[in-house]
């Protein structure tokens, strides 16, 4: 009668030797064990954190929460949140040698008015223009004319400050959270510029403060 072999219960056979977990066991004591398998951990969790970094968009969440209430996102890396100016509730900053560019947010309280918002910001904005051009070295208007900022009704003006060798382009938007509404601020956008034309890192840096400047929204929903 014949006999069957039973099949061996382990993934290597008993003629091959011992595995390799069997191996580092009989080669290194406990507290050599303890360390690999510490070391083991260490780089699994500096895995996972570097996967959930590129998974998401690389962006901060800024949130203000004192009135008005707004959230803003920026890339960290590239604009950097520093110290606000007197009169301003946030500011941004971004630089790559001679280009500078800031992005602020300050308060705007609308004196009484009727009718809609529509058609008083363009009356301000007039106001707001000749304060600029009284304040401001070179003001040069460029345009102005409505503006939506994620669905919040706005005014925009575009002007040219400073010497023609070094000029600085401003956007400011004054925006109100919604029609009939006189709580808003004044968003800001200046980008000075170096004398020679700007390279492909230095456009790369303008698209990511220009898109800064754009997340404004009022409340904490993120943009």
């Amino acid at each position: 009668m014949a006999t069957t072999e039973e099949a061996p219960t382990g993934l290597v056979l008993p003629e091959y030797g011992p595995t390799g977990p069997e191996l580092i066991r009989r080669r290194l004591g406990p507290r050599a064990r303890r360390a690999l398998v510490a070391t083991a951990a260490v780089v699994l969790l500096a895995l996972v954190a570097l996967i959930a970094t590129r998974s998401g968009d690389g962006l901060t969440t800024l949130e203000h929460r004192s009135a008005p209430v707004f959230t803003m996102l920026h890339p960290s890396g590239q604009v950097r949140r520093v110290r606000p100016a007197a009169g301003e509730l946030v500011r941004l900053r971004s630089r790559r040698g001679p280009l500078e560019i800031t992005v602020t947010v300050r308060k705007l309280a609308l004196p009484a008015y009727s009718g809609s918002v529509s058609g008083f910001l363009p009356v301000y904005a007039d106001r707001h223009m000749r304060a600029l051009a009284a304040e401001v070295p070179g003001f040069v208007p460029l345009a102005d004319g409505k503006a939506r900022v994620n669905d919040a009704p706005g005014y925009q003006i575009r002007y040219r400050t400073g010497p023609e060798s070094r000029p600085t382009i401003g956007i400011d938007i004054l925006v109100v959270p919604e029609d009939g509404r006189r709580d808003g601020v004044i968003l800001r956008y200046r980008q000075t510029n170096p004398p020679r034309a700007l390279g492909e890192p230095a456009r790369d840096l303008v698209k990511a403060t220009r898109k800064a400047f754009r997340s404004f929204r009022f409340g904490l929903d993120r943009p």
